[in-house]
């Protein structure tokens, strides 16, 4: 490696490609926004659970079809109105023909749906700064956002080139459905296995 992680770190705004370079020989996964780059925090065991639910149950139903779920190791490049950003989604639905940003195929151009599992450390970054950079995505039908402390899930789903819908998933509305690529996925499966801390306290008491 031409530079040290430590020097990376030190450099506060830098080119795409200085990112891309870094990255590719880097042993821990770290995002590109707005010329910083930002090193991923470990997940918690409910955060893992969840998303592995939502992943495991998208995979099933799109076994077979022209779609696919792929986990957090699929980077994907998008636009703000400022600059170019990369992401690892915790989980992104293509459809047809995965297109890339190069030759190495490690950044995702395409996604039809991308999943987030919202933590306290992240929550801010998803429904902002995400937000705006995944909904310019021209390929992008579905963007979804689940709570990990509360069985809760906010879908934003395009309507057209310029407007989204927002549909709250809770237990008025106990299914999530992804018409885009004809998935549903109920909460009891989403959050199979999950135990809530205010759950706990009671059951303590």
């Amino acid at each position: 490696m031409s530079r040290s992680n430590l020097a990376f770190a030190r450099d506060k705004y830098i080119s795409t490609e200085d990112y891309l370079a870094f990255e590719r020989e880097a042993r821990e996964k770290h995002e590109f926004i707005d010329g910083e780059i930002v090193a991923m925090a470990g997940a918690s065991e409910t955060h893992n659970v969840i998303a592995s639910n939502v992943f495991g149950e998208l995979f099933v139903q799109l076994k077979n079809t022209k779609c696919r779920a792929f986990a957090s190791d699929m980077r994907v490049k998008a636009a703000n109105v400022k600059k170019s950003n990369y992401y690892y989604p915790d989980i992104v639905v293509t459809c047809g023909e995965r297109k890339f940003e190069d030759g190495k195929k490690d950044g995702l151009l395409n996604p039809a749906v991308i999943i987030e599992v919202l933590s306290k450390s992240t929550k801010l970054k998803d429904r902002n700064e995400k937000l705006e950079s995944y909904l310019s995505l021209e390929s992008l039908s579905d963007y979804v956002l689940v709570e990990q402390d509360t069985m809760r899930i906010e879908h934003f789903s395009r309507i057209d080139a310029e407007d989204w819908k927002l549909r709250l998933v809770n237990g008025n509305s106990p299914n999530l459905i992804l018409d885009s690529i004809n998935c549903t996925v109920s909460l009891t499966d989403i959050y199979n296995e999950v135990q809530f801390e205010n759950v706990s306290k009671k059951r303590k008491k």
